[in-house]
């Protein structure tokens, strides 16, 4: 697709809600499937998207959660999704050589590789291996143990005396 002359363009997706460490790596490590000198466009999911793949807004807006993913080092360019999920308009518009999925998007991976059967369009999607052991690598760990810990600190605060 898009042969830059000094690297593949790498396309990244995720809601990016709660910005930690294992998303870091996961786009370090999609960064380095395009080989030296790629770049690293990255497409951060809508609200309204998030709403309807997860059944709740995300704790940060999207415009939020685009620019810090935008002032990470490793990110070229972070873009919002379109409006309606529409990922043969992302590709048309990014024109990426590697899409670039997480390890916990099996589904999503095989949705995308058969658009891109269906489509004919000739773009390598690499599945990256989950980042460090369970609990603070993942938004939804990082939510459950807060969650845990204020109703924790919660309950002792409540105690009759």
């Amino acid at each position: 697709m898009n042969q830059l002359t000094h690297g593949k363009v790498v396309l990244a997706t995720g809601a990016f809600d709660l910005l930690h460490f294992g998303h870091v790596r996961f786009l370090e490590a999609s960064k380095r499937r395009g080989g030296p000198g790629a770049k690293l466009i990255v497409v951060v999911a809508r609200d309204k998207t998030v709403l309807n793949r997860k059944g709740r807004m995300p704790i940060l807006p999207e415009d939020q959660r685009r620019e810090l993913v935008g002032s990470l080092r490793v990110v070229d360019k972070a873009i919002l999704g379109h409006t309606r999920l529409d990922l043969l308009g992302v590709l048309r518009e990014v024109r990426p050589d590697i899409i670039s999925v997480g390890y916990d998007q099996k589904q999503i991976k095989a949705s995308v590789e058969t658009l891109l059967r269906e489509k004919g369009l000739h773009v390598r999607v690499v599945q990256i291996p989950k980042f460090g052991p369970n609990g603070l690598n993942s938004s939804t760990g990082i939510k459950q143990r807060n969650s845990s810990d204020s109703f924790a600190a919660r309950g002792t605060s409540m105690k009759k005396e």
